[in-house]
């Protein structure tokens, strides 16, 4: 008995010792963190006078009191990430955006294995997006925007990541070819935005033939041209397509008329060409936000697609559309901004414009329009 009782203090103190140690990494390291830190008078509480679980912004896990997050958003810190924080093996959430951290992410990062969100957005990272990052298994969320990650988008981030949902470099400096054909094989992607880069090249036309959850795709600010693949229209899920101010041409395809959950289209600044296809806008009766403004669209505007009762903002202005003002806009029950400014429209403005009660933008300038005196 006596013989058990020694061997079970033994294991007792070995996991005594190993608890301690464990915690010990996890204090050094953050306290490493702080000391890359300038500027760090918010983290007035971290030092070893107070249990790191109580520290500002951290989170420790209920059974083992790891520290399982690290959430320091919005604080003014300034200087590098502190490699240590790779030693932090229990953490799931890195969440340190808005701040104003320099440098480049440390590979140390690569070891957080449990790592499940991570956002370093709006802060002055540089260097090129880490391909490890795409080893990190469990990483559902990746938050890199506003920063000046520069090169291009490494296809090894979505090779193995069965369970990524949320992608965002949104506003960087990432210039080197294309989007890579791997993002649209990761089948959990909620969303995706890579707007305001200088990307280049076309869309993949099956781009959506294994994103079959993706709610948002957000390319706006790029250099991307082609055709919008009619491949589209299997983005069933889709809510936000932003296309703008890229050199996207060709016409709209009528596929884009299967998004009956689409809120957002912005299609602005491009060179589309055609007519405005009623059919395919009729039928997106969740829209809210409609710009198709500063393209090549010709003809008369659509009678038919104006059934759309949460429409709150139209944008027609600077193509070349002919015509009358249709009258079938008074149905926009909800409309509060409409631009039809710079085009060749004629005729009168329709009356029915008066019933919109929450219309509080009009612009009808540069048409050959009667009634220019028009009042809301």
């Amino acid at each position: 008995m006596v013989f058990y009782s020694g061997v079970l203090l033994l294991i007792s103190n070995y996991f005594c010792l190993c608890f301690s140690n464990s915690l010990t990494t996890d204090q050094s390291s953050l306290i490493a963190f702080k000391s890359f830190s300038t500027n760090s008078t918010s983290l007035n509480n971290w030092s070893t006078q107070t249990p790191i679980c109580q520290w500002i912004g951290v989170s420790c896990g209920a059974k083992h009191r790891r520290v399982t997050a690290l959430n320091l958003p919005g604080l003014a810190l300034q200087g590098t990430i502190a490699p240590h924080l790779g030693n932090l093996t229990f953490l799931r959430v890195l969440n340190i955006p808005s701040n104003n951290f320099t440098g480049v992410l440390p590979t140390e990062l690569s070891k957080l294995r449990r790592l499940e969100y991570i956002n370093v957005g709006t802060n002055n990272l540089t260097g090129e997006i880490p391909p490890w990052l795409g080893g990190l298994f469990e990483l559902r969320s990746m938050y890199l925007h506003s920063n000046r990650f520069s090169g291009g988008i490494p296809s090894s981030l979505f090779i193995n990541n069965s369970r990524l949902e949320v992608l965002d470099l949104e506003n960087n400096q990432l210039i080197r070819g294309p989007i890579p054909n791997a993002i649209f094989n990761v089948s959990s992607l909620l969303s995706i935005n890579l707007a305001r880069n200088k990307l280049s090249g076309n869309l993949p036309i099956n781009m959506c033939s294994n994103t079959p959850k993706l709610r948002n795709f957000s390319v706006g600010g790029n250099a991307l041209s082609g055709e919008i693949p009619r491949n589209i229209g299997q983005c069933r899920e889709l809510e936000i397509l932003e296309l703008q101010a890229n050199y996207f041409n060709g016409h709209i395809p009528t596929e884009i008329g299967f998004l009956s959950k689409l809120k957002y289209l912005l299609l602005w600044q491009n060179e589309f060409k055609g007519s405005i296809p009623g059919q395919v806008i009729g039928n997106l009766t969740s829209l809210i936000w409609l710009n198709l403004q500063s393209n090549n669209f010709t003809g008369s505007i659509p009678k038919q697609a104006w059934n759309l009762p949460s429409l709150t903002f139209l944008a027609l202005d600077s193509n070349n559309l002919t015509g009358s003002v249709p009258e079938e806009f008074g149905n926009l029950a909800s409309l509060k901004s409409l631009s039809l400014s710079t085009n060749d429209l004629n005729g009168s403005i329709p009356m029915e414009l008066g019933n919109l009660t929450s219309l509080t933008y009009l612009q009808l300038g540069a048409n050959r329009l009667t009634d220019e005196s028009f009042q809301l």
